[in-house]
């Protein structure tokens, strides 16, 4: 049996040794999705639809805001443009603005306002369904508010 891994066409000519293939290059092994909310609309009957859990883009490991000890950054992980990723961070901190306290970090907020504050995140973007738990959604508004809380605090420590 022949080992005959998939390359590039410039490699199709030659077929090389299992033990000698050479590595392709990053960018044609991995896959990324893209989101345009520009382009993308979905219908409301879509977006009612529950899609199976394994179908759902799963949370990435590791730590938010910590790419260089294991974790990942938002911005670099949903793949959006820059005009997308800042309207819906926005538009996110609206969301926050209206149902979580910000005496509080997000995970300890009650689960009763976070629920709501996932709803209307839902709400304002369907495209969060194909995200498991619409962790998106999370991580945004514990960033806001781990930031929020941490500049309340500053601006305390400087009035006394």
């Amino acid at each position: 049996m022949d080992y005959r891994p998939y390359y590039p066409p410039i490699t199709l000519r030659r077929i090389f040794d299992r033990d000698r293939s050479p590595s392709p290059c990053a960018s044609t092994v991995t896959l990324h999705r893209v989101f345009d909310f520009d382009t993308v609309r979905l219908s409301q009957e879509q977006a009612a639809e529950p899609l199976p859990a394994s179908s759902l883009i799963r949370r990435p490991r590791g730590a938010l805001s910590k790419p260089n000890h294991g974790g990942y950054t938002l911005r670099q992980v949903l793949n959006w443009n820059d005009k997308t990723y800042k309207s819906v961070q926005e538009r996110l901190h609206e969301v926050c603005e209206e149902y979580l306290d910000f005496g509080l970090t997000f995970p300890n907020q009650a689960p009763a306002v976070v629920a709501m504050f996932l709803n209307a995140a839902q709400a304002r973007f369907p495209i969060l369904n194909e995200y498991q738990d619409q962790w998106p959604a999370r991580d945004f508004a514990m960033m806001y508010l781990k930031n929020k809380v941490a500049a309340d605090k500053a601006k305390m420590r400087v009035r006394t």
